[in-house]
This record gives C-alpha cells, structure tokens and sequence, in this order.
C-alpha cells in the first residue's frame, strides 16, 4: 500500500504523482496500481517508473487517463492510500559511452529515470533526448536538468531528427509506428537499441500469459521478461 504525496495535471490527460512506502525501482520498470477497495475495474493498471528518489524514498508516475482505471487514479488526493505492486519487469541496461534518449507520448515517462541513472552511472557521458507529442509537450525541464540537448518535436515525426549513425546507445519508448521507424534506421546504422514495449497487462509478474510476444528467441512475456528488449529481437512485433 503506498501514500499519494502529490498527484496534479501537468498536460491535457496526462497527470504526474508522487507516492512513498514502496520499495524503489530501476529504470524501465513498472507497478500495477489499482485504487484501494474499487472492484471495477478489478485489475491493476502497469505504470512505469517516472523518478525514483532515494533520498525521500518516493517515487513518481507520470500517467495519461485514457480508460476507467486510470481515469480514477485523477481523482486522488494527497494523504489517500493507492495499492501499488511492484517493482517489476526488466529495466533498461546501463551501456556505457553516449545516449541518446527518444520517447513519444506518454512513452517518456520511463525514460526520465533512464536518463537519471545514465547521468549518475557517468557524469561525463553525452545524453541526448528527443521528445515527440502530438499535440502539448511535458516534462521537458525534467529531461534538460539531465541531459545535454533536449530536441522537442510537437506534431511532427520526432525520429526524423534522431541521427543513428552517432557513437551512441540509443534507447526508446513509446507508440508502435514510432518504434518501427525507429528500428528501421537503427537497423540501417547497424546501431545499439533497446526499447519499451507498451502491452495490456493483468497480472505484472508473467503468470496469466496475457502479454506474450513472439521474439526471435520464442514467446516471451512481456511483463516479466521485458517490458526492455533490444530492438533485433522483437523487431518484426514493433
């Protein structure tokens, strides 16, 4: 059970909160959050990591509001109680060297946190990050605090100002056409990409089998196995 420390709109349905009393997670990891004693909808709702803050032993959720579930989650207030499950899945690995960071939608909420353990894996690395929203950008002074370029595209196609060719790591979340070109281009560089998976989950921790992928390594599940994979593996389910 976590406490809601803040919980506010910071873009048309798209919410940021702030909870405490749950263990912290990496980067590319999630919880399944559900509102305490609501039975419908009865199943959680998978939430990636936005920050997790050691110090204050918080973490924030940057969510959109597009179903009932989540929908319900705007309406709590500070002091009010959210069940929260997790840690869990794979987070994104920590290559060495530069990073470039690209995220569309709501997909850039995992990859604030990747950008804060890059940062503090080496300080001296080059992350650049490349911001696409189809109508209202967000969270754009979180990334320029951690990065050395933030490049916002609004209503635009943002990989078309991504350079694959770059000695760099590249990493990704965010709509399925967005990381087909992607994987196009990196496919073309022959460069280094991981990627997010976005899937409906039920359970979080790979028992119901509801989030299975088909990989060049056989059926995977997403939720357990993932929700990080390098692109090549998952490239035709993108």
């Amino acid at each position: 059970m976590a406490v809601i420390r803040s919980n506010h709109r910071i873009a048309a349905g798209v919410y940021r909160m702030t909870v405490s009393g749950v263990p912290l997670g990496r980067a590319g990891q999630f919880f399944m959050l559900r509102v305490s004693g609501v039975l419908d909808p009865l199943l959680g709702r998978p939430i990636s990591i936005f920050g997790a803050d050691a110090g204050t032993g918080e973490t924030t959720f940057v969510y959109q509001t597009p179903g009932r579930g989540t929908a319900l989650f705007a309406d709590l207030l500070p002091g009010q109680a959210i069940d929260a499950q997790g840690p869990y899945g794979n987070g994104f690995p920590l290559e060495s060297g530069g990073a470039v960071i690209l995220g569309g939608g709501i997909g850039v909420a995992p990859l604030h946190q990747l950008a804060k353990e890059l940062r503090a894996s080496d300080p001296k690395r080059r992350i650049d990050v490349f911001l696409g929203f189809r109508e209202e950008a967000y969270c754009v002074a979180d990334f320029e605090q951690l990065s050395d370029s933030v490049t916002v595209s609004v209503g635009g196609i943002v990989t078309n100002d991504v350079d694959f060719s770059e000695n760099a790591v590249y990493y990704a979340c965010g709509p399925a056409p967005m990381l087909h070109t992607a994987a196009e281009q990196a496919r073309a560089a022959n460069a280094r990409f991981f990627v997010s998976l976005e899937k409906h989950m039920a359970c979080g921790v790979g028992a119901c089998l509801g989030c299975t992928c088909e990989t060049t390594n056989g059926r995977k599940r997403v939720c357990k196995d993932g929700p990080v994979f390098e692109y090549s593996e998952v490239q035709h389910v993108l």
